[in-house]
């Protein structure tokens, strides 16, 4: 379990680093071939509706990512059980509650989509 945490951390450490790399190339920065560097106030725009909208689109897919992922845990959990009763029962309730969470985020995401789109 430790190993699988000290994996998950290092993970997107590792990703974090390697993109900024990626980035640099990019027109994020006034690269000459990419264009001038884009300002806050140009990535804001829009109301302030439409921002905490697309917030929560953001942050809902996040746990989206999340709930799959655990879903994925639980599956490999379950497999490797070797039939003890007790991950088996331990891996069934992390599918279990995974999967309730992820029919939560669903409908959290049908909900803030339906009312962005009544109220505009």
């Amino acid at each position: 379990m430790k190993k699988l945490l000290t994996l998950s951390a290092g993970i997107p450490s590792l990703l974090s680093v390697l993109s900024e790399k990626a980035f640099a190339q990019g027109a994020f920065f006034g690269n000459p071939e990419g264009g001038s560097a884009t300002s806050i106030a140009a990535v804001a725009q829009g109301t302030l509706g439409q921002n905490v909208t697309t917030l929560l689109n953001y942050f809902l897919g996040f746990l989206g990512i999340v709930a799959v992922a655990f879903i994925i845990y639980g599956g490999v959990l379950l497999i490797t059980s070797s039939g003890e009763e007790e991950a088996m029962t331990k891996a069934k309730k992390i599918i279990t509650y995974a999967t309730i969470g992820f029919v939560v985020i669903a409908l959290s995401y049908t909900i803030v989509t339906f009312v962005t789109s009544a109220l505009s």
